[in-house]
Formats: C-alpha cells, sequence, structure tokens
C-alpha cells in the first residue's frame, strides 16, 4: 500500500515531519515537493490546482503506482481533491486535512503575506497564525520560510500559483457537489484561522468529519498522533 501526502502552500515534504513515522509503520510513504515549493521545479504555470492534480498523477505514473492513498493538506488537499475527481481508479481513499476552498472564506490577506515573507519578521507573523497557541516550532518554521522566500524566485513561483488560484479557492466547495466518487474524510483544526471550518451540517452524509479542539491551520503537527491515528484507520 502506498500513501502519497500532500503539502500547502509554501510549505514542503518536511510539512510532515511529525507523521511519517507514525504512517510509515505498515506501508509505503511518499511526500513530494509540489511544483514551485522545496527542491520540485519552479515552472509553475498556468499553476491551477487542476494543472498541480495532473503533475501528481503524472508522477504517480512514473513512479510505476496505478492505485494509491493520498492526504492533503491546506493546497495540497484542494490537489488531492482534484485529482480524485480526474483520476478515481488512481485513489483508493482520500483524506482532506483544512482543504482550502472547502471551509468558509480563506484569510487572503494571511496567504499574501505568506507569499512575500521575504524578512523574519513577517515569517514569524504568518508561522504563528498557522498554529492555535503559537509554540517552539515558530521561530525554526519562520527561518525557514525566511530562507526560502528570500529568494526573488522562489517568491515568484509561490505568488503565481496563489495568483493562479486566488478566485477559485474561494469558493466554498460545500455550496456545490464537490465529494468525488471514492471515499474522503475530512480532518480540521477547530481554531483554524486561515481556512475556518465549514459548518458540520453543510458536510454530505457518510463523510466523516473530524473537528480537533486546540488545533489551528496545521493539526498534523499540533494534534499529530490525533491525526496519525485517523488516517492509520481510515486509510
Amino acid at each position: 500500500r502506498f500513501l502519497v501526502l500532500l503539502h500547502g502552500l509554501a510549505g514542503d515534504a518536511l510539512t510532515w515531519q511529525f507523521n511519517l513515522t507514525a504512517l510509515g509503520a505498515d506501508r509505503t510513504v511518499l511526500a513530494p515537493d509540489l511544483p514551485g515549493h522545496g527542491s520540485s521545479t519552479l515552472a509553475v504555470e498556468p499553476g491551477h490546482v487542476d494543472d498541480l492534480a495532473r503533475w501528481v498523477g503524472d508522477l504517480i505514473h512514473a513512479w510505476g503506482l496505478t492505485q494509491v492513498d493520498l492526504v492533503g493538506h491546506s493546497l495540497g488537499a484542494r490537489v488531492a481533491l482534484s485529482l480524485a475527481h480526474q483520476q478515481p481508479a488512481m485513489v483508493a481513499r482520500a483524506t482532506l486535512i483544512a482543504c482550502a476552498g472547502l471551509g468558509s472564506d480563506l484569510d487572503h490577506q494571511f496567504l499574501d503575506r505568506l507569499a512575500d515573507a521575504s524578512d523574519l519578521d513577517q515569517s514569524r507573523l504568518a508561522a504563528a497564525k498557522l498554529f492555535a497557541v503559537p509554540g517552539p516550532l515558530v521561530e525554526p518554521l519562520a527561518r525557514a520560510l525566511t530562507l526560502r522566500q528570500s529568494v526573488p524566485e522562489n517568491r515568484a513561483a509561490i505568488k503565481a500559483l496563489l495568483d493562479a488560484n486566488r478566485a477559485d479557492l474561494s469558493e466554498r466547495l460545500v455550496a456545490r457537489d464537490w465529494a468525488p466518487s471514492v471515499p474522503v474524510q475530512l480532518i480540521w483544526g477547530a481554531e483554524d484561522r486561515i481556512v475556518p471550518p465549514p459548518a458540520s451540517e453543510s458536510i454530505p452524509p457518510g463523510i466523516p468529519f473530524h473537528l480537533l479542539p486546540g488545533a489551528g491551520h496545521m493539526p498534523h503537527v499540533e494534534a499529530a498522533s490525533r491525526v496519525n491515528a485517523l488516517i492509520g484507520s481510515f486509510h
């Protein structure tokens, strides 16, 4: 069994550092850097989530795999959702964590600050807002973000991705039929200030919706054991 982890905007594979060991106990876990992030290509055009999903699908084919489980966070969750619609035979199950465009209104001011976080003070403000209660992880995250975003080419790639998806991610997918044909579960931090969780009554019947108290936009970090258990029992 193969589990593919897709990080969020301005993140990379290290997003999953508190999940890899637990999730890899009984399966192979793959955590690529999406285009415009980490060590991946900076060629992001046109950069819509549907294009990113096709890129992930091509990568899965290149790995020689025909079907995988997906876990995505924020932008990565939306990419996972798009791939599940595009190629349902490829996706066995999907866990969507704080899925961009699926909750209530996004904090676009935060996203713009994140894309332009080229100095440490900006990065500290952005990193602190990711968590329900800012803690010791804010500083290393802020330093890593500054290091990457201080490179103009990296900053341009993130801005291009944000611009390509700005209008679409503003739409609340719960207002229409968004659920793919594959099994899906939703995980959300109850204190998420970036992508506030949707109302539970707006989630279609049969889709598990786990709202985690005391967690913000990074529940897989703030409540890693709980999220790992939810993923392990679903996949």
